[in-house]
């Protein structure tokens, strides 16, 4: 974070500031703190290939079951996405479930994220999309990334709309609850 403001200080005020990989919610809202424009990022993507969905919540209204996995599980203590690249299988975010974990998820006819409004959510269950991976079905990874592109677009619409009416830190403390 250091760095980024020694950067962002140098470069002038009246230009867009652009960064690239910076994922996770958490980095991203600090990455606007600091004065940060536009992001290039593939955390959807990378959520996606690991078999994951994003649940963590960016709104007063979010529903506190919303987010009933706590998202602390690594990647590595679960079963991954078949045939996805070892590069993509990095740790899990508290920011994301794997929907991969036949004990959660292979009965659970919940929506992926209860109150999303996304295709996936509104019409797919957690059961049915945890079969969509166990069966390595091309169907399990456009759904999911149906989901994340939805859910992620909409944590930067929160952004924008914070930032507009003057309510960033709240934003920022929904969002990285629990992260410290």
């Amino acid at each position: 974070r250091n760095l980024l403001k020694a950067v962002l200080g140098i470069l002038p005020e009246d230009k867009p500031r652009l960064i690239h990989a910076v994922s996770r919610p958490d980095e991203v809202l600090d990455a606007v703190e600091c004065g940060v424009d536009f992001f290039d990022t593939s955390f959807p993507y990378q959520v996606t290939e690991r078999g994951c969905a994003l649940i963590f919540p960016f709104t007063k209204r979010a529903d506190p079951n919303v987010c009933s996995d706590d998202g602390s599980e690594k990647a590595a203590d679960n079963q991954q996405f078949q045939g996805s690249n070892e590069d993509m299988q990095s740790e899990m975010s508290r920011f994301e479930m794997n929907l991969n974990d036949k004990e959660k998820y292979a009965c659970d006819l919940g929506p992926v994220v209860a109150g999303c409004s996304c295709y996936c959510c509104e019409n797919h269950s957690r059961a049915y999309v945890h079969h969509l991976l166990q069966t390595g079905e091309l169907l399990a990874r456009v759904l999911l990334m149906m989901h994340n592109f939805h859910h992620y677009l909409g944590f930067f619409k929160a952004i924008r709309e914070s930032l507009h009416q003057g309510t960033f830190q709240e934003l920022k403390a929904i969002v990285t609850q629990g992260t410290d």
